[in-house]
This record gives structure tokens, C-alpha cells and sequence, in this order.
């Protein structure tokens, strides 16, 4: 049996290529049963803003050719324009592409803690559409746990690496406690809307937000359980707040010097946050030289970005070696996996021949005591259990070994004879 992996994704297909094909909710149903129907076993799909990936398992490795024509006639899609901006892996470089698609390392910004998420959702999509049994169960179990231990034991998501979110890291810094704080949000745009998110996240104490169409700011703080007010007296608000965000799309700086110092005058020059977002900058730059104002502009947060992102490949490399060892634990227990069913057998036969002799036992020695009888079958039990334990151990600690072996090389592995002879001796 086989994993296959074919996919587009942020790296391989522009953004106008993902769109052509990603897949709404009410698709997959039809779509898991068209794949399905292509003789494959299981199927799981990953669909997101970034990616989107199909991994089937079959019992033949296939082509991308194969799998082309697989995803052509099921998504009733040009296959030459999936061709031209897909990648396709299988074995152990699907195994691994998942591990590190679910861990953040495959993501736009590395670490991205959505993705675990979406994978997750992925996989339980797929077994709501009944497309995953044994196989993909099993790898669903390990791609969650190593996605966990790669986060838990890396540093992988601990440093901001977008524009927002560092801003909303720097305020944090400065203030102790967000719970305490208020904010003041200029501007209704996607790093706005980002940065009032992260403040939510980090429990901020009340956010205001202003735009020039006032429609808008009502709308993301009716979203986000905010205040909004209108444009025209955002000024009376920085008399207030703590911390001010902005990103407006102004020509022409919105707070200048002169007010700015009237404004910390009417605050007793009670300490103000400002982060100037904007490209033309919102802010007048000047406003750095009075007292207790902090102002930082894009630029400076970028500088914290880069820093960050050095920092989380520094992690990523330690998360690389986490997934290559879980890859080799994984093949192990696929394996394993396989042989239980045999094991099984050999046991239910031990436990059957144990059944008829002690019946044999118990007839020829007109023994009846249920008492005397139970304790026969519970000291043959034991030393069955006992032995077909080590046994057991012995054959999955070599499960995925690939040397050839004779019968009697295998039967010393089995039952351990080099400690057997060690032991004599």
C-alpha cells in the first residue's frame, strides 16, 4: 500500500492559479466520492487559502500522471494547468511533507499556528465523508502529536513575523497588563483588522476604531465588540487611550507635531503608544521628540520581523530533525501495524491449543473443582502470555528491518537465542 501526495500551494501556483482550484464546502462530498471511485483506499484533502493538497492511498504507488488524470475527471479540471504548478511525492516524502505542513515549516510565514488547525479540520472532513479508514487514521494520530512536539519543543511560533502581530508584541512589552490598557485603531483595512484581532487574543481592555468611511469602523467593532466613532474626532480619543495603532491610506499626516503636543498636555503627558503602519506614514515623525510618547513607524517593525524570522528558522532546523525521526517512528509503526493482525492469529491459537489440553487435562483426571480449575487455566495462561510477550517484542523491535534472513536466522531473532546461548553459557 501506498501514500501518494499531489498538491499546489503558495511556492509552486499564484494566487490566481490556488483560486481556479479550491474547493467549497458543500464539494467535498462529491468530490471524496469521485476520488474514491478511482480505486483508491482513503483520500484526505487539505484545501486553504495557501494550498491545496490531495493524499490518497492505494494499493499501487501511481504517477503523477495517473493522479493528474485522477483529479482531472473528479474536479472536472484542466489537468496540464494542475500539471504545470502541482508537485507530487510519495512514501516518505509525502509522510514528511504532511508532518511539516501540519508544523508550521511548509507555511507562507513559518510557524503559523492556523495551519495545525486546518489540518485537523482536514482530516476530520475526510472521515465525516467516510474517505479514511486504518491507514490515514494512524497518520492522522502521529501528524497531530509531532505538529504538537515540533511547537512545544521549538521556539518555531514564539516570534512575531507579521506586521500587525509585532506591533501588538511591542505593545505588550511596554504595558505590563493589556487588560488594563485601551487602544485606539485608525484605519479599517487588513493590517488594522489583524492588529484589533491580536489585541483580542491578548485580552486588551477596550478598543476603539475609526475610519473615514464610518460604515466600515461600525462594522469591524460591532465584529469585534468594540467602539467605533467617527473620523473627525478620533483627536479626542488620543486624550484617552493608551496605545494607537494607524493605517490610513492619507496622503498627508493625520496627527501632526503642534497637536500632538496640545493632546499630552490635556493627558498630563501620561505615557501614548504609537505604532504608524501607514505607507505614506499617518504619523509626523517629530512627534518622537516629546516626552513620553513612543512612536514607532513600519520600518522599525519590520527590523523586528526580519529578527524574528532568523529566529524562527533557527527553530525550524530543530523542528526538521523532530520530523525526521518521527518519520522513521512512523514507518516502524505501520508496520507494526501490519503484523498485529498475525500476532493476533498466533495468539488465538495459542490460547485454543491451551483450551482443548487443559479440557484434555481436566477429563482424564476427572478433576471438577472450579476452584482448582481456574487455577490451572490462569498459571497456563500466564506462561502463554508470558512467552508469546517476549516474542511479540522481539518480531516488532525488528518489524522493519531489511535484511534478508534464513528461517533459522529469524527464528533466533524471534525468540531472542543469542541471549538464549549467552544465558547457557
Amino acid at each position: 500500500m501506498y501514500l501518494t501526495l499531489l498538491g499546489l500551494n503558495h511556492n509552486s501556483a499564484p494566487i490566481d492559479i490556488r483560486e481556479q482550484f479550491a474547493i467549497q464546502e458543500d464539494q467535498y462530498n462529491k468530490l471524496y466520492l469521485n476520488i474514491l471511485s478511482k480505486d483508491v483506499s482513503e483520500c484526505c484533502i487539505i484545501s486553504t487559502c495557501n494550498r491545496v493538497e490531495f493524499y490518497i492511498f492505494t494499493d499501487e504507488d501511481i504517477s503523477k500522471d495517473t493522479f493528474l488524470e485522477i483529479i482531472e475527471e473528479a474536479m472536472s479540471v484542466d489537468r496540464y494547468k494542475l500539471d504545470d504548478h502541482s508537485y507530487h511525492k510519495s512514501g516518505r516524502d509525502a509522510i514528511e511533507h504532511i508532518f511539516s505542513v501540519a508544523s508550521g515549516l511548509d507555511s507562507l510565514v513559518v510557524g503559523e499556528p492556523q495551519v495545525l488547525g486546518q489540518v485537523k479540520d482536514a482530516f476530520q472532513r475526510a472521515k465525516d465523508n467516510f474517505a479514511i479508514s486504518t491507514f490515514m487514521l494512524h497518520l492522522q494520530d502521529y501528524t497531530l502529536k509531532i505538529a504538537k512536539k515540533v511547537r512545544t519543543d521549538t521556539g518555531i511560533c514564539n516570534n512575531p513575523v507579521s506586521v500587525s502581530y509585532a506591533a501588538v508584541e511591542l505593545a505588550k512589552k511596554i504595558f505590563d497588563n493589556l487588560k488594563s490598557a485601551s487602544a485606539l485603531i485608525i484605519g479599517a483595512g487588513e493590517m488594522c483588522e489583524l492588529a484589533i484581532k491580536h489585541f483580542i487574543t491578548s485580552e486588551i481592555g477596550s478598543i476603539i476604531i475609526t475610519n473615514r468611511t464610518y460604515e466600515k469602523a461600525v462594522n469591524l467593532a460591532n465584529e469585534y465588540n468594540a467602539r467605533a466613532i467617527e473620523f473627525d474626532k478620533f483627536t479626542e480619543a488620543l486624550e484617552e487611550v493608551d496605545i494607537v495603532i494607524s493605517s490610513t491610506g492619507a496622503d498627508h499626516f493625520i496627527i501632526t507635531h503642534d497637536r500632538m503636543a496640545s493632546i499630552m498636555n490635556t493627558r498630563k503627558h501620561k505615557p501614548l503608544f504609537i505604532i504608524d503602519i501607514a505607507v505614506p506614514r499617518d504619523i509626523d515623525p517629530e512627534i518622537a521628540k516629546i516626552d513620553n510618547i513612543y512612536l514607532y513607524d513600519i520600518d522599525d517593525l519590520k527590523q523586528i520581523v526580519e529578527s524574528n524570522k532568523k529566529n524562527r528558522e533557527k527553530e525550524a532546523k530543530k523542528a526538521k530533525e523532530i520530523i525526521d525521526v518521527a518519520i522513521n517512528k512512523f514507518y516502524k509503526s505501520v508496520e507494526v501495524m501490519k503484523i498485529n493482525p498475525v500476532l493476533k492469529d498466533v495468539k488465538d491459537f495459542f490460547i485454543s491449543t491451551k483450551d482443548n489440553e487443559l479440557k484434555k487435562y481436566l477429563e482424564k483426571n476427572n478433576i471438577d473443582n472450579e476452584a482448582e480449575i481456574a487455577k490451572l487455566d490462569t498459571f497456563m495462561s500466564s506462561v502463554i502470555n508470558k512467552q508469546l510477550h517476549n516474542l511479540f517484542t522481539n518480531i516488532k523491535t525488528n518489524v522493519d528491518s531489511k535484511k534478508i534472513h534464513t528461517l533459522a536466522d529469524a527464528a533466533k531473532i524471534i525468540f531472542n537465542q543469542e541471549e538464549i546461548d549467552n544465558g547457557e553459557k
